[in-house]
């Protein structure tokens, strides 16, 4: 089994959600030309991080969604990205999925909320993992600083996902930890990651761009620059994840016995 998927690395405008869907919108159609079976955006990427206006956007999130479930129909491809959504509980940072039937994924709401981006003043954290099931397989959720909790990927791979999908404004001032970082879920879970990254300022700060995808040996399949719009594409052969475990089955030689009761002392 295999599939192919494409990361729209791009600039986001902060607060210009028609720009950001026409810059988008011309990356899903490439993307659908290349056959691929599904496309990530990056993180809030129809918005930005206008976190103190978060409310402004939910109308307009939602008749992005319903414009994107269109588009998924029309190209037969599935579309990604984290969206600025509120409810009853509060304003969240929300990872949605689109898909080809016009139905939307179950929400997942980002779980770790960055505080040097006071993440934490404007968005409530999720506490539930989602994954998908996809015809090619399985797929977990995951935002940006999420990448720096293995626990979260841990849970993925024990519970059968084949990749794990992440959309980001990752800094580049620490553009080595995201490739490092992705390299190292993906050998130690034994899995691929395709990861999409912007490009760009978030205030004062640049964004490291470097989307790439990560095959279960840590092998690099495709990475974008640091600072181009572009838009990269790969192909997973989920194959490659039986040949990994028959060659060094890691998982198998885990000490989840011990981990959970050393654990237990800090929680």
């Amino acid at each position: 089994m295999n599939t192919k998927i494409s990361l729209a690395q791009f600039e986001v405008q902060i607060g210009k959600p028609e720009q950001n869907f026409q810059t988008a919108l011309g990356h899903i159609e490439q993307a659908a030309s290349y056959g691929s079976s599904l496309i990530l955006l990056p993180e809030l990427w129809s918005s930005g991080y206008d976190l103190q206006n978060s409310r402004d956007y939910v109308d307009i999130n939602q008749d992005i969604i319903n414009r994107l479930k269109l588009l998924s129909r029309k190209f037969n491809i599935a579309i990604g990205g984290s969206y600025i959504t509120c409810d009853e509980a509060g304003c969240h940072n929300t990872f949605l999925i689109t898909l080809p039937d016009e139905s939307v994924t179950s929400p997942y709401h980002k779980v770790h909320l960055f505080r040097l981006l006071d993440e934490h003043q404007y968005f409530k954290a999720g506490n539930q993992f989602v994954s998908v099931d996809f015809d090619w397989g399985k797929a977990g959720l995951a935002i940006c600083y999420d990448l720096r909790f293995p626990e979260l990927f841990r849970f993925y791979s024990k519970s059968g996902a084949f990749c794990i999908l992440i959309v980001a404004q990752w800094g580049a001032k620490r553009a080595e930890h995201w490739r490092t970082f992705l390299k190292a879920r993906a050998i130690e879970n034994q899995l691929f990651i395709g990861a999409v990254n912007a490009i760009g300022m978030v205030g004062n700060n640049s964004l490291a761009g470097y989307s790439a995808v990560i095959s279960p040996w840590g092998d690099v399949l495709v990475e974008g620059s640091p600072d181009k719009e572009e838009l990269i594409t790969a192909e997973m052969n989920f194959d490659l994840i039986e040949e990994v475990k028959q060659h060094l089955n890691s998982g198998q030689d885990r000490r989840d016995d011990l981990y959970k009761r050393w654990f237990n002392q800090f929680i």
